[in-house]
């Protein structure tokens, strides 16, 4: 666990592509090192996706900047915007799916509840 105040400012980190159209940084993890707190950040450039899943830890999302839609558990859809904040529970029922509906990228930080800062892993969905 870091022992003092840790700072990252965004000028300083690249943010590295994980599939075309998707671009992501972790802000602190295990590494940082943090007690209980995996988080970063996301970028979606216009149109691009990430696909229906859940993970196994409890999760808040919040936009920053660009429009978008979150489509939960029910398949029903959610309208994101700059200040919208989202919070998933653990498991299948926390499953979500989320694309930019607008014209600029779509920015959303991330924020886990996962002991020792560990990598948080995704499930996608079935069908």
């Amino acid at each position: 666990m870091a022992e003092t105040l840790s700072v990252v400012n965004l000028s300083d980190v690249k943010f590295r592509e994980t599939r075309p159209g998707v671009r992501g940084i972790v802000l602190f993890d295990e590494n940082t090192p943090t007690k209980n707190i995996f988080s970063g950040m996301f970028i979606l450039e216009p149109g691009a996706k990430l696909d229906p899943h859940y993970h196994d830890l409890e999760e808040m999302q919040h936009v920053i900047q660009g429009y978008g839609a979150v489509r939960d558990s029910e398949n029903k859809e959610h309208q994101l915007s700059p200040g919208t904040t989202f919070y998933c529970p653990p498991g299948p029922k926390g499953s979500h799916g989320i694309r930019n509906t607008g014209d600029i990228p779509f920015v959303c930080l991330y924020v886990y509840s996962s002991p020792g800062g560990k990598r948080v892993s995704s499930t996608p969905l079935k069908g």
